[in-house]
């Protein structure tokens, strides 16, 4: 999981007694930062019936966690110059999705100059230091990366490409990996839709020659955050695509628990291809039943017209989906875990029948920051659907989030629970649009 090294805060907008009732909706849903029932409410109510702020603040929130950020930079300009006095004490927030959209879209100097800007703004006014220091080290990074000039720049047509997809098997559970080259030099590169970022060892950084740049990132993973720094690949090929300098973070992934550094040792970590190289790609299909990825020339159209997945706070992505009870669920879209689980979250809405239904048990993982192990609860089945697809998976394993031998509340996870890879197996083929934001899972012939 990427960890951004700044947080986005709730927004509270304040509503008059006058309000109209869809203002007053469009105000809750915001505040409850329920995105997906926001963009589906501005889909359905007439412009001129929203008052002119509030849909001006919905849409850039739309926009933003949609992956739109050309348009989302456009609207949060105008918010912060035309509706300063409304927003109030939540300019800053907007200030930071501005930076972050505008380094999403490539103008990384002016992202670094937003938010040199409000550090420096707020040191001024007497700030604490450790409350701030994170808005000076992101505006570092994006400096370092804007001098590096354009980054992801293609050097393949546009085109249909075809890529073997190699199922890998470490220890009894899967990864989707596939064969490349950086910097000219051969390698096989694991797909993790779970990775903000790309990543890659420090030992695989000097072997595959990458440029170290003057910038530290610091990544969040299963045992809580660890440092590391920047380095540029002049060119990364997958298949038959290409792309001039891209970005990796180099992190050291031993975790420091003897037992999970030698699993790690046997099965070494490949340099991890995360979602910045998919947004890239705009469209990947996981083609299961022919073992290979298709990035088509043109997107597939979304069935239902609306998104089921957005791009989060911490650059990960949330699908919105159903289980049996045919209640939406939020997991994180996660190919780099094997397994699908439920997190505390879902656990604490439902302890009563999970403590009745389930047994006992516990989830070890390992990963970057460190190992974590926590009790939990398996239970003997749970459906998931997916799009028009629907996943039965047996032995779903419930983490209540305490700590097994600590018996302290360790994980914190919003997200109801973790789609992974184990749930796409199940399928034909699942298609992942990061245009237009949604995934569609299409079963095999026989089982449709």
């Amino acid at each position: 999981m990427w960890k951004k090294l700044f947080a986005i805060f709730s927004l509270f907008v304040s509503m008059s007694m006058q309000a109209q009732n869809v203002d007053e909706r469009i105000a809750s849903l915001i505040n409850q930062s329920n995105w997906f029932e926001l963009e589906q409410a501005l889909k359905e109510t007439p412009a001129n019936s929203i008052s002119p702020f509030l849909r001006q603040l919905a849409t850039a929130m739309t926009h933003h966690y949609f992956n739109r950020p050309d348009s989302a930079c456009v609207v949060l300009s105008d918010l912060l110059g035309n509706h300063q006095q409304e927003l109030g004490d939540h300019t800053m927030n907007m200030v930071i999705l501005l930076s972050t959209n505008l380094a999403r879209t490539g103008h990384y100097n002016d992202a670094a100059g937003l938010l040199q800007s409000l550090y420096d703004q707020l040191t001024a006014l007497g700030t604490d230091s450790t409350l701030t220091v994170a808005y000076r080290d992101q505006a570092q990074q994006y400096r370092a990366l804007a001098a590096c000039g354009t980054l992801y720049r293609p050097l393949h047509k546009s085109d249909e490409y075809r890529i073997p997809m190699v199922i890998d098997d470490k220890g009894g559970q899967h990864s989707i990996e596939m064969d490349g080259s950086i910097n000219g030099r051969e390698g096989r590169f694991l797909f993790d839709t779970g990775a903000g970022g790309n990543l890659i060892t420090p030992e695989l950084a000097k072997k595959y020659g990458l440029r170290s740049l003057d910038a530290d990132i610091t990544v969040g993973g299963v045992g809580g955050l660890k440092q590391g720094d920047y380095a540029i690949a002049d060119t990364l090929r997958i298949g038959g695509m290409a792309w001039v300098n891209v970005p990796f973070a180099v992190i050291d992934a031993r975790t420091g628990h003897d037992e999970a550094d030698k699993f790690s040792e046997k099965f070494q970590l490949p340099p991890v291809i995360g979602l910045p190289v998919m947004f890239c790609m705009q469209e990947i299909q996981l083609d299961f039943e022919h073992r290979e990825l298709i990035i088509p020339t043109i997107q597939t159209s979304s069935p239902w017209g609306k998104s089921n997945l957005l791009r989060t706070d911490t650059e990960g992505l949330q699908l919105k989906t159903t289980i049996d009870t045919g209640h939406p669920v939020y997991l994180h879209f996660d190919t780099g875990s094997y397994y699908t689980y439920m997190q505390p979250a879902w656990y604490n809405r439902h302890q009563k029948e999970v403590n009745s239904a389930g047994v006992p048990d516990s989830l070890r993982m390992a990963g970057i920051g460190g190992v974590s192990i926590t009790r939990t609860y398996r239970l003997p089945q749970m459906k998931f659907h997916i799009g028009n697809g629907t996943a039965t998976i047996d032995s779903v394993k419930v983490n209540t989030g305490i700590d097994l031998h600590t018996g302290q509340m360790k994980s914190h996870d919003t997200e109801d629970g973790v789609l992974g890879l184990n749930a796409l197996e199940k399928f034909s083929k699942v298609i992942i649009n990061l245009k237009d934001m949604y995934m569609e899972a299409i079963p095999y012939a026989e089982k449709q």
